[in-house]
């Protein structure tokens, strides 16, 4: 796509958040339904639905998609299709790119063994090399 057909495709969408604010507010959602066999969410993508379970850190077998790393998939791609559609608007050619994520996850938090330990995330870096 070029900066013509893209600035086509999403002026009537910059009329309208201009005109009416309210309506480029969107809730983004996801569902997810969990295994009634084992320690697992089916989560629907779109696309198909991905198996989320448990990281071998915290006792899964590594058969099914660590919620995490999911998490930060997502960020690289919306990350990634962001930058590229920035660039495209400004004319900028990317002959190349790599967009990575990485997080940090203590295991205590998770598993309870430390109450000092969050759950979750305790940072996550985004890195564009272009």
């Amino acid at each position: 796509m070029d900066v013509t057909a893209l600035r086509a495709l999403q002026a009537p969408l910059k009329d309208e958040y201009r005109t009416n604010p309210d309506a480029a507010v969107i809730t983004l959602k996801a569902h997810g339904e969990l295994d009634d066999q084992n320690i697992a969410c089916k989560v629907e993508t779109g696309r198909a639905i991905a198996l989320a379970g448990l990281h071998p850190a915290t006792g899964g077998s590594g058969a099914e998609l660590c919620s995490g790393d999911m998490l930060l998939e997502a960020l690289v791609a919306c990350a990634g299709v962001t930058l590229k559609a920035v660039a495209t608007a400004l004319e900028i050619e990317l002959k190349k790119g790599v967009v990575r994520a990485e997080g940090d996850l203590d295991f205590r938090g998770t598993l309870g063994v430390a109450k000092d330990a969050a759950v979750g995330f305790k940072a996550i870096r985004l890195f564009f090399d272009v």
